[in-house]
């Protein structure tokens, strides 16, 4: 700063050295202008004035440049005081920054490290579970190898031995033939498989079942069923009591006398009275009319019955199918009078479903079941003589 100072203040001194010599050349104008005579007078009055306004203007300019100088000198330290600051400020960042840098890098270094450690265990476990299960594989391959052709083919016979046990469970529980042919024929085929010719009996008994099963006739439960089923829905429709219905009568012409009215009026009371009371003339007697509120009655005990059959056919019982197809036809038999043609047609076609068998015997299929049993404890005796 000091060896510039006196380069700024260098241009106020050399305006100031200027104007002094303007003001010593006017006062010099000035002097010999009143050595000349009197119009030097005026002149030196206008130079005298301009001299003062010189001299104002350079010590106003030196001013100027004292205060210019000044600022810039303020401003120069003020710009150094914030460089320094800036600096300052800088540099703690920078130490912020590499400090953060180190905790990071350390942190970094920290994490791998109980990565790779992680990694190692668990490498280490994937290792430790690897060789526990070779070592399992190992032992089941031991126990595997320990297991010889007769233990395979005692596994076969048990396994043809429950599928004859199911087949006779479910011919004697269910009553299904058809259930009990297809188990029978997977024993035979597991029985093929095994390809013993000691087990030659035990096929022709589980040959034999399957021939007594075919020979079982067919009952068609479902259309049976479904026939019962249009048998409720027609006896939903009988009519039982119904009252007669009457041809309309044209009115007649009034009589011309009061007798004449008087018989009109016999007649037409009459008739009025006919239309509550019916009578009919049979040579046999009949029975009495059943009361209408009975008919939903007589209906619905009609229905349950039908509906009885049709359990009884789903179970395979003859005789409750039977008997309440018969206490069907007794009930049929009200709506004669009423619903001569529907009762006649229900009647005839609950004939006929009575007169089906719905419980067919089944054979018994336990002789290939006896014969396997035989055939694994010959086999067994076999095996311990040798």
């Amino acid at each position: 700063m000091s060896d510039t100072e006196p380069n700024k203040l260098s241009p106020p001194q050399d305006s100031s050295a200027t104007a002094a010599s303007g003001v010593e050349k006017l006062s010099s104008k000035s002097v010999s202008t009143e050595k000349s005579g009197q119009p030097a007078k005026s002149s030196g009055g206008l130079s005298a004035a301009v001299a003062w306004l010189a001299f104002l203007l350079v010590i106003a300019l030196a001013a100027g440049a004292v205060w210019v100088l000044r600022e810039a000198q303020l401003r120069e330290s003020g710009l150094k005081e914030r460089i320094a600051q800036l600096e300052s400020v800088t540099g703690q960042k920078q130490a912020n920054l590499d400090q953060l840098s180190d905790r990071l890098t350390r942190q970094l270094n920290a994490g791998l490290e109980g990565l790779k450690s992680d990694m190692n265990t668990q490498a280490a476990d994937l290792s430790r579970s690897l060789e526990t299960v070779e070592a399992q594989l190992a032992d089941q391959k031991k126990e595997l190898a320990r297991f010889s052709a007769t233990d395979r083919e005692n596994w076969l016979l048990a396994e043809a031995g429950h599928l004859l046990r199911l087949a006779n469970q479910r011919l004697v529980m269910a009553g299904d033939p058809v259930a009990a042919e297809a188990l029978l024929n997977g024993a035979d085929s597991v029985l093929r498989d095994l390809n013993d010719p000691a087990l030659h009996v035990v096929r022709a008994a589980v040959a034999a079942d399957i021939a007594a099963l075919r020979a079982v006739p067919e009952v068609d439960v479902e259309g049976i069923y479904l026939r019962l089923s249009a048998l409720i829905g027609q006896a939903d429709k009988l009519v039982i009591f119904q009252f007669e219905e009457q041809d309309a009568k044209p009115a007649p012409e009034a009589a011309d006398s009061w007798r004449g009215r008087l018989r009109q009026q016999y007649e037409a009371a009459l008739s009025k009275l006919s239309d509550y009371i019916i009578i009919r003339r049979r040579d046999v007697p009949m029975q009495a009319l059943m009361d209408p509120q009975w008919e939903g009655l007589v209906r619905q005990n009609l229905r349950m019955l039908l509906e009885q059959a049709q359990i009884a056919l789903l179970s395979g019982n003859q005789a409750l199918y039977t008997t309440s197809l018969s206490q069907a036809q007794e009930w049929v038999a009200q709506f004669k009078d009423s619903d001569t043609a529907a009762a006649k047609a229900i009647s005839a076609q609950i004939k006929e479903l009575q007169a089906l068998t719905i419980q067919i015997p089944q054979p018994n299929i336990s002789r290939s079941q006896n014969a396997l049993d035989k055939a694994i404890e010959l086999r067994a005796q076999d095996g311990g003589e040798q």
